[in-house]
């Protein structure tokens, strides 16, 4: 059994902010890194399994063909966004 993801700020849950569902537009196009997202955003996406995240070829020359987690969307955030 899974631990639920917390939520970084208290318990309640407010509608997605607009720059939250600008990061999910974003996440749509393309699979982003994680560390380019603020942590907030990310923690409220994946609370509501908006995104899931994966293991895909760094962008980042630190990282020189290395892996790092990204953000993809799923059917759920999909949906979210046709709204």
């Amino acid at each position: 059994m899974t631990t639920p993801i917390k939520p970084l700020n208290g318990t309640k849950t407010h509608p997605l902010s607009a720059a939250a569902r600008t990061v999910l537009g974003d996440i749509s196009i393309k699979p982003v890194p994680r560390s380019e997202v603020n942590p907030g955003v990310a923690n409220r996406l994946e609370r509501e399994a908006l995104v899931e995240e994966v293991q895909l070829r760094s962008p980042f020359k630190v990282h020189k063909g290395g892996t790092c987690a990204h953000l993809r969307i799923t059917e759920a955030g999909q949906k979210v966004l046709d709204a």
